[in-house]
């Protein structure tokens, strides 16, 4: 939740603080749904069946890759003037 969290106010402050739209689109809610997916994946990991680490590691995966796009699509936005 705090994960998700964080996104969310840091995608809310990108909007914001350069003048573009407050309003999620579809690669905003897909990262903030490979974030929750990842996290949720986490907890749930140990009632999982199989290997455990193969469980934690996708988690992992989904939660860096939620982080991932949020670089590359946020990350134009604060290095682009401000609309």
């Amino acid at each position: 939740a705090i994960g998700t969290m964080t996104i969310a106010v840091m995608t809310r402050a990108t909007l914001g603080h350069t003048g573009r739209e407050i309003a999620a689109d579809r690669g905003t809610k897909s990262i903030y749904l490979l974030v929750t997916l990842g996290a949720l994946l986490r907890v749930a990991a140990a009632w999982l069946p199989g290997d455990y680490i193969h469980w934690v590691s996708l988690a992992g995966t989904l939660w860096s890759l939620g982080l991932l796009f949020f670089a590359v699509k946020y990350g134009r936005y604060l290095t682009s003037p401000r609309r």
